[in-house]
């Protein structure tokens, strides 16, 4: 394969080469000098050889530098092609016309020649060039507008001889505001100002303002691109040109008639339960979602209200969406994980809020209730399984106390010579066997709140103080919280902490804490 690749190259180097040329283009293109210009010929698919250009009969014009030659290969499909462009920096002697006739391209020992090129000089010279700068415009959708609501801002440079957004780059910036770049057919091109002079759109950005007040737009500032080749040439510097500070009036919402949230658009909420029926202990997902065109990157998810007996965890957010000159187009999705704390039959009750229509007014939406069925929790893992507390010999634990031991410890052990033989080979910890870490981690928290609800009647839900006041040791209470939290946090934000890293020391710490507890209990009762 190694070997084969060299002659790939060389295949593929041959064929731009043999590429017989066309027909070379001459054109005039906008200087980066004040009061200048470029010619340029443009031909692709060059023969072999030296390139070199010779120009035709000049009229009113002058060479300050050049010929640049610049090449670069492009690919249409699969088939490479060549492009070299020879390029000269001129300017007109007095205002006119101009033109350059014929220009013979030599390709090696064959030899083309170019189109004639014929134009209008509108300034000549540095002094009329001073008078024909380009100017950075900026265009404001509405000088007015509401909170959320979307704000297009555009930018034009305006000058003689301007033909295309080409080779122009624009840096801006809008404090205050969320904003995002408009997709290139979302502005207009190229256009003409009153007195005929050339008007060209650089780009577009929504821009949606997050506070009342006077929203500043800051001075953008766009630099003209040398031509391919001529950035080598220190007598060719770039052009830059900046805008005026401009500024939009925000003005704040109306009062809404009910509860909102700054949903600002044409939009579409929804809600449901991906299951209807779980245990104690599992989890449910819980997804809302809005979709339409408004202000998505500025909105939080609507209102959710869990009835007694329920708990929610962060959501996982996703969306999609495209700007436009009405705002963002698109989805955005939140799925909240709810566990079911009690058996029983839950009802989340309906949700009625309301969101802002530009040009119109406020559209009210109401969310239904859902249903939810918990059954009792599953039957405990055998990591969680309580312990009997038989009285055996003083200042010992009774047998299968110590074999759960034992196995628990023997496990963890195991567990971590893994972990250190992964972490010197460098290669990820796999993990437990049967059970991914997501399901491990809800085993040893099962443990920890089984463990708390047989040997002292209490939830490690209801805090260590709890558990302290139920007669478990002050350091267990706080170890027990710590690890439930620590379980939960693993299972839903595994982003922060790798959950096979740490499932090793969990094991460790839920075995430690189970068998000091009972054999402290068995001394108590004996």
């Amino acid at each position: 394969m190694r070997r084969a690749l060299p002659f790939a190259v060389v295949l593929l180097m041959a064929a731009v080469v043999a590429a017989a040329p066309r027909q070379p283009h001459a054109r005039f293109l906008s200087g980066t000098i004040p009061g200048t210009l470029r010619y340029q010929v443009v031909l692709e698919g060059p023969g072999p050889g030296e390139i070199s250009g010779v120009l035709g009969e000049l009229t009113n014009l002058e060479v300050l530098a050049g010929p640049v030659l610049a090449q670069q290969v492009t690919w249409q499909g699969n088939q490479p092609i060549a492009v070299t462009a020879l390029t000269w920096v001129m300017r007109a002697r007095t205002l006119g016309g101009i033109a350059v006739g014929p220009t013979t391209v030599r390709l090696g020992d064959a030899s083309a020649v170019t189109n004639p090129v014929r134009g209008t000089a509108l300034a000549g010279g540095r002094t009329a060039g001073e008078a024909t700068r380009p100017e950075l415009r900026v265009e404001l959708s509405t000088p007015r507008l509401l909170v959320g609501e979307p704000l297009v801002v555009r930018f034009f440079v305006e000058s003689p001889g301007e033909v295309g957004a080409e080779g122009w780059e624009v840096q801006t910036s809008f404090p205050e505001s969320w904003s995002e770049r408009l997709p290139s057919d979302e502005v207009a091109a190229v256009g003409a100002t009153p007195d005929g002079m050339a008007r060209v759109a650089l780009g577009g950005w929504l821009v949606i303002p997050v506070q009342a007040g006077r929203l500043k737009i800051p001075p953008a500032r766009a630099r003209a691109v040398a031509a391919p080749g001529e950035r080598e040439s220190a007598a060719l510097p770039v052009r830059t040109v900046t805008s005026r500070t401009v500024a939009a009036e925000v003005r704040p919402l109306p009062p809404a008639p009910g509860p909102f949230f700054g949903a600002v658009g044409e939009l579409a909420f929804s809600r449901r339960l991906l299951e209807n029926e779980l245990r104690v202990g599992d989890l449910v997902t819980f997804e809302v979602e809005v979709e339409g065109v408004g202000n998505l990157p500025l909105l939080d998810p609507p209102p959710m209200r869990l009835p007694e007996g329920l708990r929610s965890f962060p959501a996982e957010e996703t969306h999609q969406w495209q700007p436009s000159r009405r705002g963002l187009a698109g989805w955005r999705r939140w799925r909240i994980p709810v566990e079911a704390l009690r058996p029983g039959r839950y009802e989340l009750p309906e949700v009625r809020f309301c969101s802002f229509k530009p040009g119109a007014s406020y559209t009210s939406h109401t969310l239904p209730a859902l249903a939810l069925v918990v059954g009792p929790a599953s039957a405990v893992p055998p990591v969680a399984a309580p312990v009997a507390a038989t009285p055996g010999a003083r200042g010992t634990l009774p047998w299968p106390a110590l074999l759960l031991v034992a196995f628990v410890l023997g496990v963890a052990a195991t567990a971590a010579a893994i972990t250190w033989r992964a972490r010197r080979r460098g290669v990820p910890l796999p993990p437990a066997t049967g059970a991914d870490p997501a399901q491990e981690l809800r085993r040893l928290q099962l443990a920890v709140e089984t463990w708390a609800r047989s040997r002292f009647g209490a939830t490690v839900a209801e805090g260590a103080d709890r558990l302290t006041a139920a007669g478990c040791p002050q350091a267990e209470a706080a170890e027990a919280t710590e690890l439930v939290r620590t379980c939960e946090r693993l299972r839903f934000a595994p982003s922060l902490t790798e959950p096979t890293d740490a499932l090793p020391n969990l094991r460790l710490r839920v075995a430690r804490l189970v068998a000091t507890t009972l054999q402290r209990a068995d001394r108590l009762e004996q």
